[in-house]
């Protein structure tokens, strides 16, 4: 057979702009010179692709050509290896290295750089290591290299002077990578994208590019990190905060961008955009850099690119969590449009539902209509692609990549093959305006095995391939597509491609188009179907390829990568799974340890997380996941083969091995069907299933069972969602106005006194407490710092004494002008449990019916002035805070005994006088005259929070006693099922706070589930009962008042006595001290003058 020639296919390219001419060392040639010879049978050549027959290469057309031509666009390849991968020269060569091997390396236009993998060759000071220090400096240097990544900056530094060194304008840029050199190339990628590159002799530069680049990205990242967590925590305590803390990381990462445009628009010259990324499992392993501010936590999980094709391999078996995956689009769902990728694989709805249509209906259109339908669709995804453009945000422009200046902004559509023919002829531009980031063609497959099965590494040991030559065939392949030239020779002798097989390949979706052949294929995609005589599955048919034109070694190709497809996978967490015993131990031991790693959650997203601990959980695949057809294959032929991540999903702390009874899943193929190389399946959705084959066998055969549990957990939804209540939705402005509070340091009261407070109202807490007390203090201030309100105060009011009532408001009317009061809400309720015994105030008044009753009645007997003298335009409304249990309370018109007292009763009757006081005092507020004859603009509001998990409510299900506790404790999920949440318990509250519309409305209207509704009892409106109660309430107050006053006055005659009789004995102290004192110094003269006149006597 002979060898076919060698073309570049730059030569064939469809481009913008016009033919431009170049200058190389070994001869040059021109655009213009395209040869019509070559026209692949008559299929389309579409723009930016190239058939694999041209670009596999025998020789011509480069520097060793005869013919006097130009060069074209010279090709820069770059290669990073995995982690400590070395060169063996056999079948256990890592990907990349197989891939270095496979480049011509006698192409003129051609530079290739190898770059080893982290932690695997250290730069030292001599080439052999021959002392002892020499040898553990170098081991030691390695493994440390190799466990934190302590050279990251060095090994991307490396690909970028490379760069500097050979890179001219026009040049196109490709990429490999494996492993933790995976992410070396897309965070190089983007560093080329930002900070562009310095010219060749600039050396000196670089550390100043990296540092300023490095710090930009670590900012960035905590910039995006604390927006999302603002974003997510909206809702909730310190949200807002936290949204402030991710908008000066906004500023500070914007003003390093700006310094970074201008180190780039002084020193760099910008790069196109990279024409290729070939990615195998990209993993970002690097825990610490060398420097203490850059750290892997601050570093994105994925690190962007604009490049124009990216091919990324990953793995499905892998289960360490230093392994985890890094995938292209690793963010939360509401945020992929910020994105300025798109991907051409991910189908929509309608993308897959036309194909199955057709496969059902057995429709089959003819080419000239599915050329029509094309150009439509191409012309669709323009418009689409333009509208996406004009929604940009400003901050995706604000980060755009660094792109050289054209000025050729036509854009040009091929549609057929002359278009393609015409267009041949023009040159690669990679500058452009119009050359934007969201035309890129990014597809991720998922592939069978560990990580070392798609990045290679492993030694086939049965003769056969191993299975990471699946993944190397796919990205050499894709490589070839997107315009890079191989080694015929070599890609033959690695089993990387054949020509016959190549003959049906189909063109990456989205960017190039597809052969007749492949597109009859693509319009009848294969289904999995249910087959009773097969155990309920029938295997997936997979057609042979046309071999009319096939020779041998296609045969021969084909078996090779079939099987390659059932090789041996390996798990590094295995005794016998292809690591030593003690390197297994080893991972072993670090799955015990609390390493970060993203979780995909039940809504899509993906969180960093660093507990549970992984324990050897297997990865999350997300729902839309792309698996290569060499996974189908493996399902089918190895039953032992049974990822429960693939198969059930779940990933994580999923299950490792899927039962028997799940079969192999649904999938339908979307790309190449039939190709060893290229056929790619994605999972079938239920209810696509349902449609074509009838529901499954265990649904049909336990329907009943499935009804009824369908039932019951419907019944139970929509329950929790009745019992859970109705949110507010009304608003309206709280800033500057002033609240009084009872009852908000806990339960319901609490809730809404940090909405209000969370809305800028002032807020004045009345509590039994006084400020001073260290947990009031702390409490007040942990309510200002989660709501950033800074008007939060505290003051005492004990609620069972009238008195300190009497203090407060009394206090609170005594100020000229009088002062501002927007609300008053009365939250505070008392609660004896069933069975507890009566007891009453320091004042001998009931205590339910004080707190909840008296107590009320007095504070706002008191400051009824005030709210009178509020100005009339000012919206002041009382709250109470009522509860559904006065329905069963008796008539107040009936007398109270002591005897038949119980504390349910107490209890509904104190509600009861609360409904009845507050109708009769809104009826008092709207007969008052004010002096300027203005009506009145203060009313009165009832709330019925309803039954919720509060204290009280915890107390009167538990009897007070521990026993009940425990059984409130055991059986928790039944009173969280039936009774609210504080939260929802409020949000009457706050629609009774918030409401514009009872404003302008009569007052004395009662709210339940934020919505107005009437009361059960008729006795609420009962004038006679309410001035009966009235009176009575006063009188009470007034005679408990009086004999308060007397207790007080004649405590204080009492006192006073007291202290004036112990100043007596004080002052009567004091004189016997000082007689005694006076005696005990005229005795001590006594004794004086005695002992003088014995010595006198003495001496005479």
């Amino acid at each position: 057979m002979a060898t076919p020639r060698l073309l570049d296919p730059s030569r064939v390219a469809a481009t913008r702009g016009p033919p431009h001419h170049f200058e190389g060392g070994g001869g040059g040639y021109s655009y213009d010179d395209y040869d019509n010879d070559d026209n692949y049978s008559g299929n389309n050549v579409p723009s930016g692709t190239m058939s694999p027959q041209r670009a596999l290469s025998g020789g011509g057309g480069g520097a060793g050509g005869g013919g006097q031509r130009r060069r074209g666009a010279r090709k820069l390849v770059l290669c990073f290896d995995g982690t400590g991968n070395k060169f063996h020269g056999d079948e256990s060569d890592s990907n990349i290295l197989k891939i270095f091997r496979m480049l011509d390396r006698t192409a003129a236009d051609q530079y290739h750089y190898y770059q080893p993998g982290i932690g695997t060759y250290v730069v030292s000071g001599s080439l052999s290591h021959t002392g002892v220090r020499a040898r553990i400096n170098s081991w030691y240097t390695k493994a440390k290299d190799s466990a934190v990544g302590s050279s990251f900056d060095q090994h991307v530094v490396g690909g970028y002077r490379f760069l500097m060194r050979f890179y001219v304008p026009g040049d196109e840029i490709y990429m490999f990578g494996f492993s933790r050199g995976a992410y070396i190339a897309r965070f190089l990628a983007e560093m080329l994208d930002h900070i562009g590159l310095l010219s060749h002799g600039n050396e000196e530069m670089v550390k100043f590019a990296w540092k300023a680049f490095a710090q930009w990205q670590s900012r960035r990242g905590q910039q995006e990190e604390e927006e999302e967590e603002g974003e997510e925590e909206e809702e909730e305590e310190g949200g807002g905060e936290r949204k402030r803390g991710g908008e000066e990381a906004a500023k500070k990462a914007h003003a390093l961008h700006d310094y970074i445009k201008g180190f780039r628009e002084t020193f760099s010259r910008p790069v196109g955009r990279i024409r290729f990324l070939g990615l195998f499992d990209t993993v970002n392993s690097v825990p610490r850099f060398e420097a203490a501010w850059m750290q892997r936590s601050k570093f994105p999980y994925t690190a962007r690119s604009s490049a124009r094709v990216i091919r990324h391999a990953v793995s499905i078996d892998e289960r360490r969590a230093k392994f985890r995956q890094d995938l292209m689009y690793q963010s939360r769902p509401a945020d992929r449009h910020r994105h300025r990728h798109h991907h051409h694989h991910h189908h929509h709805l309608h993308d897959l539902l036309e194909p199955l249509r057709r496969s059902i209906d057995g429709h089959r259109p003819a080419v000239a209509e599915e050329e029509e339908k094309s150009r439509q669709k191409q012309q669709q995804q323009q418009q689409q692609q333009q509208s996406h453009k004009r929604r940009l945000s400003a901050s995706n422009s604000r980060y755009a990549p660094y792109r050289p200046r054209s000025a050729h902004n036509q854009m040009l559509t091929v549609s057929d093959v002359g278009d393609a023919m015409s267009c041949a002829s023009m040159p690669t531009s990679d500058a452009g305006p119009d050359d934007e980031p969201d035309e890129q063609d990014i597809d991720e497959v998922w592939f069978a095995g560990g990580h070392g099965d798609v990045g290679g590494g492993w030694e086939a040991l049965d003769g056969r391939k191993s299975t990471s030559h699946v993944p190397l065939a796919w990205i050499v392949r894709e490589a070839i597509r997107a315009g890079l030239p191989f080694d015929a020779d070599k890609v033959r002798q690695l089993g990387c491609m054949h020509d016959a097989a190549e003959l049906y390949a189909t063109g990456a979706g989205g960017t190039y188009k597809k052969t007749d052949k492949s597109q009859q294929q693509q319009a009848n995609p294969d289904i999995r179907v249910e087959d009773e005589s097969t155990g309920g599955r029938r295997p997936v048919e997979v057609p042979d390829v046309d071999n009319d034109n096939a020779n041998n070694d296609g045969a021969d190709f084909e078996d090779q990568m079939h099987k390659a497809h059932t090789s041996r996978i390996h798990d590094s967490l295995v005794y016998g799974g292809g690591l030593g015993i003690l390197a297994v131990t080893g991972w072993k031991v670090m799955e015990l340890m609390p390493f970060r790693r993203m979780d995909l959650q039940h809504d899509g997203s993906w969180k960093p997380i660093r507990w549970p601990l992984p324990r050897g959980e297997v990865r999350d695949i997300p729902p839309n996941v792309r698996v290569h057809g060499s996974v189908i294959r493996r399902l089918q032929q190895d039953e032992t083969y049974r990822p429960g991540n693939l198969i059930i999903g779940g990933g994580g702390r999923g299950v490792r091995r899927a039962p028997a009874e799940y079969g192999i899943g649904e999938w339908v193929c979307v790309a190449e069907h039939g190709d060893p190389i290229g056929e790619v399946w994605m999972p079938l959705p239920f209810i696509f299933h349902v449609i074509e084959n009838g529901p499954p066998q265990w649904l049909s055969e336990n329907r009943w069972l499935v009804f009824y549990l369908s039932l019951t957990v419907v019944s139970l939804v929509a329950l929790k969602r009745w019992t859970a209540g109705r949110s507010n939705e009304a608003e309206r402005p709280l800033h500057g106005k002033v609240v009084l509070f009872t009852g908000g340091t806990s339960g319901v009261g609490a809730q809404a006194a940090r909405e209000l407070a969370a809305r800028g109202a002032q807020l004045v807490l009345l509590t039994r407490e006084p400020p001073s007390d260290p947990f009031l203090a702390d409490y007040v201030q942990d309510l200002r710092d989660a709501t950033g309100n800074q008007l939060i105060y505290a003051e005492q009011v004990d609620l069972a004494s009238l008195h300190s009532i009497r203090t407060f408001a009394t206090k609170w009317i005594d100020n000229a002008p009088p002062r501002r009061l927007d609300m008053i809400v009365l939250c505070a309720a008392a609660l004896t449990p069933p069975g507890g015994a009566r007891c009453e105030t320091e004042e001998g008044i009931e205590h339910m019916w004080m707190v909840n009753f008296v107590a009320n009645f007095h504070l706002l007997a008191i400051l009824s002035p005030a709210i009178k003298a509020q100005p009339f335009d000012r919206d002041v409304r009382i709250i109470m805070a009522t509860c559904s249990s006065y329905i069963a309370s008796p008539s107040l018109r009936d007398a109270v005994s002591t005897k038949n007292w119980s504390a349910s009763t107490a209890y509904a009757r104190s509600k009861l006088a609360l409904n009845v006081f507050g109708q009769a005092f809104q009826k008092h507020l709207a007969a008052y005259k004010r002096p300027d004859q203005l009506p009145m603009n203060a009313r009165v509001v009832f709330v019925d929070p309803g039954l919720s998990r509060t204290p009280s409510m915890r107390t009167w299900l538990t009897r007070g006693s521990l026993t009940g506790l425990g059984l409130y404790l055991a059986f928790y999920a039944v009173p969280w099922f039936l009774l609210k949440s504080p939260y929802k318990a409020a949000q009457s509250l706050l629609h009774a706070a918030m409401d514009p519309e009872l404003g302008r409305v009569p007052g004395g209207k009662l709210i339940k589930e934020c919505s107005d509704v009437d009361f059960a009892r008729a006795e609420v409106w009962d004038e006679a009962v309410a001035k009966k109660l009235w009176e009575e309430t006063d009188a009470l107050i007034e005679r408990i008042e009086k004999e308060q006053a007397k207790r007080r006055g004649a405590e204080k005659a009492r006192r006073k006595k007291m202290e004036e009789e112990e100043e007596e004995r004080r002052k009567a102290d004091e004189v016997g001290s000082l007689v005694e004192a006076i005696k005990k110094g005229k005795e001590a003269q006594k004794r004086q003058k005695g002992r003088g006149k014995r010595k006198d006597g003495d001496g005479a």
